[in-house]
Protein backbone atom coordinates (compact mmCIF):
# COMPACT_ATOMS: atom_id res chain seq x y z
CA UNK A 1 0.00 0.00 0.00
CA UNK A 2 1.86 3.37 -1.11
CA UNK A 3 -0.83 5.84 0.33
CA UNK A 4 -2.89 5.62 3.17
CA UNK A 5 -6.97 6.21 2.66
CA UNK A 6 -8.03 9.33 4.63
CA UNK A 7 -9.58 8.49 7.79
CA UNK A 8 -13.05 9.67 6.96
CA UNK A 9 -13.07 7.53 3.41
CA UNK A 10 -12.07 4.47 6.22
CA UNK A 11 -15.20 5.22 8.69
CA UNK A 12 -17.60 6.06 5.94
CA UNK A 13 -16.73 2.61 4.48
CA UNK A 14 -17.38 0.96 8.00
CA UNK A 15 -20.55 2.85 8.88
CA UNK A 16 -21.89 4.58 5.76
CA UNK A 17 -24.59 1.82 5.20
CA UNK A 18 -25.36 1.30 8.72
CA UNK A 19 -26.02 5.29 9.19
CA UNK A 20 -28.07 5.49 5.94
CA UNK A 21 -30.35 2.56 6.70
CA UNK A 22 -30.15 4.39 10.70
CA UNK A 23 -31.10 7.78 8.82
CA UNK A 24 -34.07 5.98 6.31
CA UNK A 25 -35.38 4.02 9.15
CA UNK A 26 -35.68 7.28 11.65
CA UNK A 27 -36.76 9.48 8.32
CA UNK A 28 -39.52 6.91 7.77
CA UNK A 29 -40.63 6.99 11.02
CA UNK A 30 -41.03 10.44 11.22
CA UNK A 31 -43.25 10.45 7.85
CA UNK A 32 -45.64 7.80 9.28
CA UNK A 33 -46.06 9.17 12.27
CA UNK A 34 -46.68 12.73 10.56
CA UNK A 35 -49.46 10.89 8.65
CA UNK A 36 -50.85 9.13 11.31
CA UNK A 37 -50.94 10.63 14.60
CA UNK A 38 -51.60 14.36 12.91
CA UNK A 39 -55.21 15.68 13.19
CA UNK A 40 -57.25 14.62 9.90
CA UNK A 41 -56.19 16.14 7.12
CA UNK A 42 -53.28 17.90 8.87
CA UNK A 43 -50.33 15.79 6.85
CA UNK A 44 -51.38 14.16 3.18
CA UNK A 45 -47.76 12.54 3.13
CA UNK A 46 -47.76 9.85 0.50
CA UNK A 47 -45.88 7.70 3.10
CA UNK A 48 -44.63 4.58 0.26
CA UNK A 49 -43.33 6.49 -1.82
CA UNK A 50 -41.25 8.78 0.82
CA UNK A 51 -40.42 5.10 2.08
CA UNK A 52 -39.28 3.80 -1.17
CA UNK A 53 -37.05 7.14 -1.97
CA UNK A 54 -35.81 6.85 1.02
CA UNK A 55 -34.70 3.21 0.93
CA UNK A 56 -33.52 3.82 -2.78
CA UNK A 57 -30.71 6.99 -1.44
CA UNK A 58 -30.04 4.73 1.88
CA UNK A 59 -29.39 1.87 -0.93
CA UNK A 60 -27.10 4.03 -2.96
CA UNK A 61 -24.81 4.86 -0.03
CA UNK A 62 -24.80 0.98 1.09
CA UNK A 63 -23.30 0.22 -2.71
CA UNK A 64 -20.63 3.52 -2.31
CA UNK A 65 -19.85 2.07 1.02
CA UNK A 66 -19.50 -1.35 0.07
CA UNK A 67 -17.53 -0.55 -3.19
CA UNK A 68 -14.84 1.66 -0.31
CA UNK A 69 -14.67 -1.35 1.48
CA UNK A 70 -13.58 -3.81 -1.16
CA UNK A 71 -10.94 -1.09 -2.81
CA UNK A 72 -9.94 -0.97 0.82
CA UNK A 73 -9.74 -4.75 1.14
CA UNK A 74 -8.28 -5.28 -1.63
CA UNK A 75 -5.19 -3.13 -1.14
CA UNK A 76 -4.40 -4.42 2.36
CA UNK A 77 -4.94 -7.97 2.13
CA UNK A 78 -1.36 -8.81 2.21
CA UNK A 79 -0.93 -7.26 5.64
CA UNK A 80 1.68 -9.91 6.29
CA UNK A 81 4.06 -8.02 4.17
CA UNK A 82 3.83 -5.18 6.08
CA UNK A 83 6.60 -3.36 7.95
CA UNK A 84 6.88 -4.30 11.95
CA UNK A 85 6.50 -0.76 12.59
CA UNK A 86 3.48 -0.19 10.49
CA UNK A 87 1.76 -3.05 11.78
CA UNK A 88 2.20 -2.61 15.18
CA UNK A 89 0.77 1.23 15.01
CA UNK A 90 4.09 3.28 15.28
CA UNK A 91 4.71 6.27 13.73
CA UNK A 92 2.07 5.66 10.46
CA UNK A 93 -1.62 7.13 9.87
CA UNK A 94 -3.74 4.48 10.69
CA UNK A 95 -1.88 1.04 9.97
CA UNK A 96 -2.59 -1.07 7.13
CA UNK A 97 -3.88 -3.92 9.75
CA UNK A 98 -6.32 -1.92 11.21
CA UNK A 99 -7.60 -0.70 8.01
CA UNK A 100 -8.03 -4.61 6.36
CA UNK A 101 -9.95 -5.28 10.00
CA UNK A 102 -12.19 -2.27 8.91
CA UNK A 103 -12.91 -2.93 5.70
CA UNK A 104 -13.43 -6.83 6.38
CA UNK A 105 -15.70 -4.90 9.17
CA UNK A 106 -17.73 -2.47 6.93
CA UNK A 107 -18.09 -5.30 4.21
CA UNK A 108 -20.05 -7.43 6.65
CA UNK A 109 -21.83 -4.84 8.18
CA UNK A 110 -22.91 -2.79 4.92
CA UNK A 111 -24.37 -5.92 3.13
CA UNK A 112 -26.77 -6.20 6.62
CA UNK A 113 -27.96 -3.26 6.22
CA UNK A 114 -28.33 -2.86 2.57
CA UNK A 115 -30.38 -6.04 2.87
CA UNK A 116 -32.69 -4.19 5.07
CA UNK A 117 -33.23 -1.59 2.84
CA UNK A 118 -33.86 -3.75 -0.09
CA UNK A 119 -36.72 -5.39 1.96
CA UNK A 120 -38.00 -2.18 3.42
CA UNK A 121 -37.96 -0.82 -0.47
CA UNK A 122 -39.78 -3.62 -1.91
CA UNK A 123 -42.13 -4.03 1.08
CA UNK A 124 -43.17 -0.26 1.70
CA UNK A 125 -45.60 0.06 -1.09
CA UNK A 126 -47.45 -3.09 -0.02
CA UNK A 127 -48.63 -1.85 3.38
CA UNK A 128 -51.77 -0.21 4.49
CA UNK A 129 -51.04 3.02 6.23
CA UNK A 130 -52.28 3.81 9.74
CA UNK A 131 -53.62 0.45 10.34
CA UNK A 132 -53.14 -0.88 14.46
CA UNK A 133 -52.64 -4.23 14.68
Amino acid sequence: MTRHPSTVLVWFGVLGGAVAWAAQFVAGLAFTFAQCNAPPGRWDLPVQRWQSGLAIAGIVVGLASIAVCVRLYRQTRDVDHAAETERLGKGTPPPVGRINFLATTGLLVNVLALSIMIMTAIGAPFLRLCQQA
